[in-house]
């Protein structure tokens, strides 16, 4: 099995090196028309970093996701399906600008939750997972889109 780095992430490290090395001779030249060159062309750099930030950190302009991924930290081993519930009524007020995740599974074994897509098409998959025993939170995981 081949493993390797996703080439989002290849190219954002490229171009925020190439940045820093444009913000570095920015900082060497003395021209001011040279500077200028160099930080206009380190900004423009940094587009395509700033790009897969935001896609592999999406909480960090999405509600969505802030309010998704916060549920899941609240969310302990021990608590019971009560509790789970309560916190979830608690993130996602009837009133609340945030949809309620939809609830796929709810057995003796697992209870499982999707984050709404509310206005957008994607992601649509974002999950969390609980395994259940004698109705406590035995064990907890969080699935990417």
């Amino acid at each position: 099995m081949i493993t390797g780095l996703h080439p989002l992430i290849i190219i954002a490290a490229v171009t925020l090196i190439g940045a820093v090395a444009c913000l570095v001779f920015a900082y060497l030249a003395s021209p001011w028309l040279k500077r200028g060159i160099l930080i206009v062309a380190a900004l423009f750099l940094l587009g395509p970093s700033g790009v897969a930030l935001i896609g592999f950190k999406p909480e960090l302009v999405d509600g969505r996701f802030r309010t998704y991924k916060q549920l899941f930290g609240d969310i302990e081993v021990g608590m019971s399906r009560a509790e789970v519930m309560t916190l979830v009524d608690q993130y996602y007020p009837s009133e609340g600008e945030r949809l309620r995740p939809d609830l796929i599974e709810d057995s003796d074994k697992k209870l499982s939750f999707f984050m709404s897509p509310e206005d957008s098409a994607e992601p649509n998959c974002e999950g969390i997972f609980l395994r259940m025993q004698d109705n406590k939170v035995m064990r907890k995981s969080y699935a990417r889109d």
